[in-house]
């Protein structure tokens, strides 16, 4: 079993061409809905009392929800632009709410989970999360802007606890303060990660790890509509194949980095979770042998 901590919101995201306004979204949200295609998944996470019910009932559906707290007050609330590139957002407005104060308890049958993802929270929470866990096989950790700029130091001792680190490269040259995302990646797991791998976008995913490097591009899209969540659906194949092979030797990781790049671009395909809600695991795996073809040489 899955375990991913972090958040559920509701999203306004605008584009030149579009603007929704509080759709599903969180970085639990697409974690789990990307690695449930891969093996069960529970969700460690708080939503206010205004949260939807239809939005309840699409994750009851697809995740065990025994984690998940509904609480007095409302639910956390991202709004953020992206230019005509679609490459670079905004944060207009963050909203934290119930989140500001969420306490991650997991539930018991949470706590012997063999494979644990720590969503783009808190330091100190992911921490308190990790003190519940009883050895997983492997843990992974995400992170954004916000905690390398004002808790550096907690977040340097999640790296030096989980198993696998993922951040994209903007990340990377801010946490470690360099230019060069081979040298920070190098920081990294000299501070206690197994391995790191580094997100860039439409350019696919770098996995380092002390003895080697594997860089894999992005897969070839026409159409990309919103790449909200596209970070934490990568982390949900990633993790997702790992769960489903129950191996962490190389080949598999590989392979596992891989399914990352599929699932996200699978997510940037439609506004919020909407490309995830209407994916089969057989197109999945389509899509990740065309990906196998793409780049066999």
């Amino acid at each position: 079993m899955i375990i991913a901590i972090g958040s559920i919101a509701l999203d306004t995201t605008r584009t030149p061409f579009k603007t929704v306004k509080d759709v599903l979204g969180g970085s639990g949200t697409y974690f789990g809905l990307a690695s449930s295609f891969f093996s069960k998944t529970g969700i460690v996470a708080v939503v206010g009392k205004d949260f939807p019910e239809e939005y309840y009932k699409l994750l009851k559906d697809r995740l065990d929800v025994s984690g998940l707290k509904i609480v007095d007050g409302k639910t956390f609330r991202f709004d953020s632009s992206f230019d005509y590139d679609l490459g670079k957002r905004t944060t207009n407005k963050t909203e934290l709410n119930v989140f500001e104060k969420f306490d991650p308890v997991l539930p018991e049958e949470y706590r012997t989970a063999e494979y644990v993802y720590l969503g783009n929270i808190d330091p100190e929470q992911q921490l308190k999360v990790l003190e519940q866990v009883n050895n997983p096989k492997l843990t992974v950790s995400d992170t954004i802007e916000l905690w390398i700029n004002t808790k550096r130091r907690k977040l340097i001792e999640v790296i030096s606890r989980v198993d696998c680190m993922v951040l994209n490269d903007d990340e990377v040259r801010q946490l470690c303060k360099t230019p060069n995302i081979i040298n920070g990646a190098k920081t990294i797991l000299d501070w206690g990660a197994k391995f790191v791998i580094v997100k860039k976008g439409e350019h696919g995913a770098i996995l380092f790890t002390h003895d080697n490097i594997f860089p894999t591009p992005g897969y070839p899209l026409g159409n990309v509509v919103d790449p909200t969540g596209a970070g934490d659906s990568f982390a949900g194949g990633f993790l997702g194949h790992i769960a489903r092979k129950d191996k962490l030797g190389e080949s598999t990781i590989k392979e596992a980095v891989v399914y990352g790049n599929v699932m996200g671009s699978f997510a940037v395909e439609d506004f919020s979770i909407n490309s995830l809600l209407n994916l089969t695991l057989e197109q999945i795996e389509d899509r990740f042998q065309e990906y196998r073809n793409i780049v066999r040489f």
